[in-house]
């Protein structure tokens, strides 16, 4: 059975969670090839953007590697070394912070988690043992990365506030309970790798908003790569009456520069992935 990071009251059958668990392509088809780019000249942008590919980040390493890998000049090997130092330091920033998530350690809903062997589902496949983890555990981290994400927001906050935002992860007053749940699974993740979670807002909230729409993205470290992402709604619900409500005015104004601060960090990030794309298909058109 799954659970709820959020309590759901009995009493209100219509806001039970709807939890759908949706099969994607495990593998994406779309490439990232520099022939696509320069038939794109003449417009004087790249076709390639991350967006290309739910891959696209380890693509783009694939083809760093095999540039420094090859028989190539010294200088191309030297270059494409340095190209793979710069993605692989700030991998997390060019895949995620390019679609909108905060990627800082203070914003992580999980941060490094170690996944563990019996998080597996096993089967076996033509005399050999096999597995990937189990799509429940998915579910788990996110509402764990949940949580956290929600909680952050009172860190900084005066104590009557921040015992407001603890409140709003419990059925004490006011706070949230889970209306729907997406999971969309995107490559079988197994033992031995880490996971970190991000969450992010995907509208911000109003005085009027009775609900907040969230979108959390859970990433493979080993293959650095989405694993799943989940798209929720959370209602906002007063225990003390019991009934919808919304939000408190401090609560929807720190939301909404949270908003903000991530549409800066998508800003940046596309930027720097931007960059990094057009920085190897340069040395792709030079040592290819």
């Amino acid at each position: 059975m799954l659970r709820s990071a959020f309590v759901r009251p009995t009493h209100v059958p219509w806001l039970q969670p709807a939890v759908c668990i949706r099969a994607q392509s495990t593998y994406a088809k779309a490439q990232l090839k520099c022939d696509d780019a320069q038939q794109a000249g003449e417009e004087g942008t790249s076709s390639v953007s991350p967006t290309a590919s739910p891959r696209w980040f380890s693509e783009l390493q694939a083809r760093i590697l095999r540039l420094k890998d090859a028989p190539k000049s010294p200088r191309c090997v030297e270059e494409a070394d340095g190209l793979l130092q710069q993605t692989n330091a700030n991998w997390m920033g060019l895949l995620a912070g390019s679609q909108g998530f905060l990627t800082e350690p203070r914003w992580r809903g999980l941060d490094n988690h170690q996944v563990f062997w019996g998080d597996m589902r096993l089967a076996k496949l033509i005399g050999k043992q096999t597995g990937h983890i189990n799509n429940v555990m998915y579910n788990r981290y996110a509402e764990s990365a949940r949580v956290q994400f929600i909680r952050h927001h009172g860190l900084d906050a005066t104590a009557e506030e921040r015992k407001q935002w603890e409140d709003l992860v419990t059925p004490r007053s006011l706070g949230l309970i889970l209306k729907t749940m997406t999971t969309e699974f995107k490559f079988p993740m197994k033992y031995p790798d880490r996971v970190y979670v991000l969450y992010r807002l995907t509208e911000p909230p109003t005085p009027d908003s009775t609900s907040l729409r969230m979108e959390s993205w859970i990433l493979s470290d080993q293959h650095r790569r989405i694993a799943a992402k989940v798209i929720d709604e959370t209602a906002i619900y007063d225990y003390t009456v019991g009934k919808v409500s919304v939000l408190k005015p401090f609560m929807v104004e720190k939301l909404k520069r949270t908003f903000a601060m991530q549409e800066e960090a998508r800003g940046k990030y596309a930027e720097e992935a931007r960059r990094a794309i057009e920085a190897v298909e340069a040395l792709e058109s030079r040592h290819g």
